[in-house]
């Protein structure tokens, strides 16, 4: 399984930061405003920490949830064996290679977020 294209909001620290990772690791990342009726993806990594997710991002979280498109939440200040098993297992069963993910911009300063995709690296 090869994970093709990753969408991001545009204009955001935390889009920023996946942006540069994905590049590194050869997956292209695309910024997409998200509107209502949006298809592109075909699932929703959503990650944040302490299960902090404002408004903006829970509205995303809920169109996707409620179209039974797959969906992942990561709190990267959790365990993080778990998280990497519990994203293994949901890339692995779903299978989608292009994906939307979205997490606050504060994020960027959690150095839990950098050891969560460094770890998952392997797994796209």
């Amino acid at each position: 399984m090869r994970l093709e294209n990753i969408y991001l909001q545009p204009n955001s620290p935390f889009s920023k930061h996946i942006s540069e990772w994905a590049n590194k690791l050869g997956v292209q990342a695309t910024e997409h405003t998200f509107k209502m009726g949006d298809q592109i993806a075909d699932g929703l990594l959503l990650i944040n920490a302490n299960q902090d997710i404002d408004k903006e991002i829970n509205v995303i979280h809920s169109y996707f949830d409620e179209r039974h498109l797959p969906t992942q939440k990561i709190d990267v200040n959790g365990t993080l064996q778990v998280a990497i098993s519990n994203f293994e297992m949901w890339f692995r069963n779903f299978k989608c290679k292009n994906i939307y993910i979205v997490g606050a911009d504060d994020l960027t300063k959690n150095a839990n977020l950098d050891r969560f995709l460094t770890k998952i690296e392997g797994k796209l």
